[in-house]
């Protein structure tokens, strides 16, 4: 893959991102709160179990002061995506790979390249730590913003949960 897959204006602006930290959390349970519908609303310890083990994949984006955005990504050796809903309990192995848990903006930061500065910031994260891949779960309807960044979708099953048009995606990395 190329190098130049992404190229968003230097910075995002408006918005300053930042390492997410655990006194977020509210933040980032309001902007989950109005970007996904119920369902997929997970509790403040999903979200904590992930900074615990990853706080270098975890960013949060501000504009005037306030959270815009925030992206959850954490070290991962499984080839299958963790349930909804779980706190990790730890990793089970050596990591190899990234699982980007989730990522969020506020209506008002869509289309304002938030989401793709964070995203920058997990990719760099996860090549500076050696990580052969990036894996997520797209939801149906963002399934074309993922493939815009390279990701390709593949048949691995999914734990319950993820609903209705869901897939895995993965991005291959390649050494920087």
């Amino acid at each position: 893959m190329s190098g130049t897959f992404l190229r968003p204006p230097a910075g995002v602006p408006g918005c300053v991102l930042r390492p997410l930290q655990a006194a977020d959390l509210p933040a980032v349970l309001r902007l989950q709160a109005r970007a996904y519908p119920p369902h997929y609303h997970e509790r403040a310890e999903v979200f904590a179990s992930r900074l615990a083990v990853s706080a270098g994949g975890c960013w949060l984006g501000e504009r005037g002061g306030e959270a815009a955005g925030y992206v959850i990504a954490h070290p991962w050796a499984e080839p299958s995506p963790p349930p909804l809903h779980a706190p990790l309990g730890g990793l089970s192995g050596m990591a190899t790979g990234v699982f980007l848990h989730d990522m969020a903006l506020c209506p008002q930061a869509r289309g304002s390249g938030l989401a793709q500065g964070l995203f920058r910031k997990v990719r760099g994260w996860a090549v500076q730590q050696g990580a052969g891949e990036i894996m997520l779960v797209a939801l149906a309807d963002a399934r074309a913003f993922w493939q815009r960044l390279g990701f390709v979708a593949d048949a691995t099953a999914l734990p319950a949960g993820y609903g209705d048009g869901a897939c895995c995606m993965r991005l291959t990395l390649s050494a920087q």
